[in-house]
């Protein structure tokens, strides 16, 4: 990176102490850069390093994350395409087209990457309990990827304002006003988003293992409790992807922290930059974009890569499906039910009673659906494992007792299930 030519001082200093806004340096054939020249070696190696994540997220679209798949490719593309836009500006800082390729591809591509992250809370959801969420999974999705594409509108507006002040020979500052906006928008969506993806961890690694261990009071001690000790008191149908650990499931929450922190961090520069103006100090000092944009954005897209959600969530044999709606607050028939009251209906008509018999190993499913009965372990049993029972509802006839032969058919279509512990 070459440092800020002085012969640059000589040419434009009366220009930048009257304001002068990004079309007056370019109609003065001035650096749009503020006198820095784009590093050649380190946006190559750029194109480069964003070509091989851009690949393999392509080649990940077999583990069929569509949505997160089109989000992180879209924002390969233009990761690539503003490093050209830097590369292309090496040769000449004053051309117009290379800096808007930069600028504009550069600063729109995070909203892509949170599009593809803040779906994974709601999958997160459904595999552990809509119950640690403060609203159903599906309305994470809805509230925070529109907000994200409101984002993108409002930035590519500024965009497309200030490019077209440009080739008008009018002020710009309308546009970057625009862009900040947009910028503004999608930072304080992420602090939201944040707070709520906390508040998740919060519930599935914290909370849980003080119920556990029936206290109100935080300990480090806490985390010395196996995560499959208290997977009792997760969702039952997803048991599978949790348990035994996986390194791909088991690190996937971490390497999702690590994303959201650095784009957040990234996003922060960019709003500050451009506040700052075209000829402030961040925009005319490369290492600050390094640093902050840069190196963030890949840190972000590295750990979403290796730790992709189609092998967190064994995409290719495996669905997650968001429902559209989940049951919050207890049965009005029981009145000792936990926190930790599981909200899934299973069809016992479908694959509900499938899906219990895979967690307690029961060939007999439809037995036991039958007797409405289900044989736990003695209270002084040592395995921490617990088992789901069902209750069958029916306002029409009586649960018949076990000791009924199993020709006797439920007619309950659907049943409640939830966990409990030794």
């Amino acid at each position: 990176m070459s440092d800020i030519d002085p012969t640059y001082f000589n040419n434009t200093i009366s220009l930048l102490l009257n304001n002068t806004a990004l079309e007056d340096l370019y109609y003065h054939h001035v650096s749009l850069y503020g006198g820095m020249t784009p590093n050649l070696a380190f946006n190559i190696c750029m194109i480069a390093i964003w070509g091989v994540l851009l690949a393999s997220q392509i080649v990940q679209v077999i583990y069929k994350q569509y949505w997160f798949s089109v989000a992180f490719i879209c924002t390969g593309i233009l990761e690539v395409l503003g490093y050209i836009g830097r590369t292309w500006s090496h040769s000449d800082t004053s051309l117009m087209d290379p800096f808007l390729l930069n600028m504009i591809c550069l600063t729109i591509a995070p909203v892509f990457t949170m599009g593809g992250v803040y779906y994974q809370l709601a999958k997160l959801l459904e595999i552990y309990g809509s119950k640690f969420g403060l609203w159903p999974p599906i309305i994470y999705s809805y509230v925070f990827i529109a907000s994200d594409i409101v984002s993108l509108a409002i930035q590519a507006a500024g965009g497309g304002t200030a490019g077209m002040a440009v080739a008008d020979k009018d002020s710009t500052k309308e546009g970057t006003h625009i862009f900040v906006a947009g910028l503004a928008l999608q930072v304080f969506s992420m602090l939201v988003f944040i707070f709520l993806w906390s508040h998740f961890l919060y519930q599935i690694f914290i909370k849980t293992r003080m119920q556990h261990m029936k206290t109100n009071k935080f300990s480090w001690s806490l985390f010395k409790i196996p995560q499959e000790e208290i997977d009792y008191m997760y969702t039952p149908k997803y048991r599978h992807m949790r348990v035994p650990r996986r390194i791909p499931f088991h690190y996937f929450t971490v390497a999702m922290t690590g994303a959201v922190l650095t784009i957040f961090t990234r996003c922060v520069y960019r709003l500050a930059e451009l506040a700052e103006g075209w000829e402030g100090n961040l925009i005319t000092h490369e290492w600050y974009f390094i640093i902050l944009d840069a190196v963030m954005m890949s840190i972000a897209t590295i750990c979403m890569t290796v730790f992709h959600p189609g092998f967190a969530f064994q995409g290719r044999t495996e669905s997650v499906p968001i429902a559209k709606t989940h049951k919050f607050g207890k049965s009005k028939k029981s009145n000792s039910e936990t926190p930790f009251d599981h909200d899934i209906e299973a069809d016992a008509d479908t694959n509900g009673g499938h899906d219990l018999a895979d967690i307690v190993g029961n060939d007999n499913i439809e037995d036991d659906f039958d007797g409405s009965s289900w044989n736990n372990t003695d209270s002084n049993e040592k395995n921490d494992t617990a088992y789901a029972i069902p209750i069958v509802e029916n306002s029409q006839t009586a649960i018949y007792d076990s000791s009924d032969n199993s020709n006797q058919k439920q007619q309950s279509k659907k049943s409640k299930l939830w966990p409990f512990g030794k």
